[in-house]
């Protein structure tokens, strides 16, 4: 190992609901290995999240040849899922983390930072949540993201409930019926208590997963897909309106990205960019920017 002892190293990492990843580079830059370990949501769990931090913090040094005592050499940035939580945030920071130093920031952030590059920038997530972040002029900025059902308009779990809803309003004689909320139906035997009963336990994972079948009968111009993803990105565009009040470059990221990227506002779709990195790119980016205490 060249790095001297007394060196500082830097380490950046991208935590979540069922992953926390870690990149590790000495002072020239040079990235020195990469590990990952279990859910690191803050909100979730504090304890969870420190041990999966600890842990994939240990596996990191041992791959890059180093020793446990060499943690307290790590400029550390970590963006976890959750910390915009202020409580769950200072239920975390509270413990003792034996870093040279440690700051704490959401998977958003270091999601934006990475996908710019380290310029200013904003990024709209659109997944089975949704988030909106931007940074400009050193200044963050978030918009939605605060968790379903109260939140997250416009994601695939909000497509999902919107599919589930009109089903009902089919079923009471609000609305007519089409292939749609059929297929809805069709996935609960055409029964009201199985599906009441598959909506009582559903989580969002539950919900996203039925945003495919309203995307796949929007594509065959079914009226009430279509309606849903014209509410869809209405919500979306209203959004980027309040996260980016001047223009300014855009990406947009997760697992509907390449659906409604096309379909946003022309004044959205004209600040597209495509993504110069990812969150753990921007995590370690802002480590290195970082010095010791």
């Amino acid at each position: 190992m060249t790095t001297a002892t007394s060196s500082p190293l830097f380490m950046g990492i991208d935590g979540g609901g069922t992953s926390c990843r870690v990149r590790l580079a000495d002072a020239g830059g040079q990235v020195l290995a990469e590990a990952s370990a279990g859910s690191a949501n803050v909100y979730q769990s504090v304890e969870t999240s420190w041990a999966s931090v600890d842990q994939a913090t240990a596996s990191v040094l041992q791959a890059s040849g180093l020793q446990p005592a060499d943690r307290k050499r790590l400029v550390v940035v970590a963006g976890l899922a959750g910390s915009e939580i202020e409580s769950a945030a200072a239920a975390f920071l509270a413990r003792p983390h034996g870093f040279a130093r440690f700051q704490l920031l959401n998977d958003g952030q270091i999601a934006c930072v990475g996908a710019h590059d380290g310029a200013d920038g904003a990024l709209l997530v659109v997944g089975t949540g949704v988030i909106g972040v931007s940074f400009q002029q050193g200044q963050w900025r978030q918009v939605s993201g605060w968790g379903f059902p109260l939140d997250d308009g416009g994601s695939g779990a909000w497509l999902g409930m919107q599919a589930v809803r009109h089903a009902l309003w089919q079923r009471d004689g609000l609305i007519e019926g089409t292939d749609l909320t059929r297929a809805v139906w069709a996935l609960h035997h055409d029964s009201a208590s199985g599906l009441i009963g598959w909506a009582q336990k559903a989580k969002s994972v539950d919900y996203g997963k039925l945003a495919p079948l309203v995307m796949d009968w929007y594509d065959q111009a079914d009226p009430i897909a279509r309606q849903i993803v014209s509410d869809q990105l209405d919500i979306l565009d209203r959004l980027l309106d309040a996260l980016s009040p001047t223009p300014q470059p855009l990406v947009v990221m997760g697992g509907l990205a390449a659906r409604v990227s096309p379909l946003l506002a022309e004044r959205h779709r004209l600040q597209l960019r495509t993504a110069q990195g990812d969150a753990l790119d921007g995590a370690l980016r802002l480590a290195q920017t970082r010095s010791p205490d």
